[in-house]
């Protein structure tokens, strides 16, 4: 799987390489106009604590291009795929300090900063820009629904008692949701972060968000 990534990553580059317009990503969710300008949804305030005991704010994001998802660590299903395949993600973007990574646990009551510490080690996921992320399940959720405009929350029917989606969600550097385009020429809204095409794509449309 790893190397057919790999061939499919060196594909996506050539066939980029040869594109003479690349177009501007698509915005994500309401927007508004004041007469002047358009106003896009951008992610609301948030708090919250990471694998280290720091606090995370957006202001810690600011003019980075980053994506974010929700994972738990005790997860039995698609969660380690996702965290898989952010990693791949992340080495695309080795040591660039305009990019970064945050991953949101839906299950806060036991994966405390010890615990995301040690999930993030044993998926070999380097936390210098990528930020797993506790809180208050209050926090997180809010976050989610009303700034991802993502599914998080407890469920007794989803798989290890806690429901998420398996979309990663991509921000520009001024925290607004941007996305590319389907086959049809439609706007995505989120990457399938199960799917390696949907992570070939992410990958080249985060490059085209850093030249922003």
């Amino acid at each position: 799987m790893t190397k057919l990534f790999t061939i499919l990553l060196c594909i996506a580059g050539l066939l980029s390489c040869n594109t003479r317009k690349v177009e501007p990503l698509a915005f994500v969710g309401p927007k508004e106009t004041n007469g002047k300008e358009t106003i896009y949804h951008t992610i609301p305030k948030f708090e919250l604590i990471n694998q280290d005991s720091d606090t995370i704010q957006n202001s810690d994001l600011a003019g980075k291009v980053y994506v974010a998802d929700f994972f738990f660590t005790t997860c039995p299903s698609i969660c380690p795929v996702m965290t898989n395949n952010l990693v791949k993600v992340q080495r695309a973007f080795k040591d660039n300090p305009q990019f970064a990574l945050v991953s949101h646990t839906v299950n806060p009551a036991y994966d405390r900063e010890n615990i995301l510490k040690e999930y993030a080690a044993k998926m070999h996921a380097d936390t210098k820009n990528w930020d797993f992320l506790t809180g208050t399940k209050e926090a997180i959720y809010n976050t989610a629904f009303y700034g991802y405009f993502a599914n998080a929350g407890e469920d007794e029917l989803a798989p290890g008692g806690f429901l998420h989606s398996e979309y990663f969600i991509l921000v520009d550097k001024k925290g607004r949701v941007r996305s590319g385009y389907d086959s049809q020429g439609n706007a995505k809204g989120v990457y399938d972060g199960t799917n390696d095409q949907d992570v070939l794509q992410l990958i080249n449309d985060i490059k085209t968000l850093l030249k922003e």
